[in-house]
């Protein structure tokens, strides 16, 4: 009778009690665990991780991009302190996609196929921190045909943390022959580009 009825009724309430219960799970969890394998093919574009409720840094980056001849490769490294997380590209200064190819990712990171190119950036591979003695290897694209030296620009997102990260890092100019070869290389390279406020890391 009426012990069944009350069990009838608490059956139905159980799946309204499981969705308030995972509800409530939910929202105390941080966000997405900010992708520690690394950035997705998506941030390709805009180099910037896709976190909800979360925007990058405002104030100074306490990064640089800094670059050594290695002919014909670059030798490029994020100057300053240990961070976790990383989105590196090199493209002509007024470029929208990603130029040249990464040899052989150093440990904690790995090349992705940005722009539909194989290891045309890199990105982290795990939380491990990084630092300025990881050494990344680009190799600029091959020219064919008549051309003059190339200007490239080496472009990052370099995360601190899952919840502190900075966008738009740039390096200076560096311009590459017909042949590939590097034909001169501006050395440390700083820019602390000012961008919008927030917290993450991919």
């Amino acid at each position: 009778g009426s012990g069944r009825a009350a069990l009838r009724a608490a059956e139905m309430e159980m799946p309204q009690l499981v969705l308030a219960v995972l509800g409530l799970l939910a929202s105390h969890w941080p966000p997405a665990a900010a992708l520690p394998g690394g950035a997705p093919l998506s941030a390709c574009g805009s180099m910037a991780p896709r976190h909800n409720n979360v925007s990058p840094q405002t104030g100074q980056n306490p990064h640089s991009i800094w670059t050594e001849s290695q002919k014909p490769n670059v030798q490029v490294h994020i100057a300053g302190p240990n961070y976790k997380g990383i989105l590196l590209e090199a493209r002509y200064p007024n470029g929208t996609t990603a130029v040249g190819t990464w040899q052989t990712a150093p440990a904690n990171t790995k090349t992705i196929r940005c722009f539909d190119r194989a290891d045309s950036a890199v990105t982290h591979s795990n939380t491990n921190d990084k630092s300025s003695a990881t050494i990344y290897i680009w190799v600029p694209p091959q020219s064919s045909g008549n051309c003059t030296e190339k200007a490239v620009v080496f472009r990052a997102t370099v995360a601190q943390s899952r919840a502190v990260y900075w966008l738009n890092l740039r390096s200076k100019i560096i311009y590459v022959g017909c042949s590939g070869s590097l034909m001169s290389l501006s050395g440390f390279a700083v820019l602390a580009m000012s961008m919008v406020a927030g917290l993450a890391a991919f």
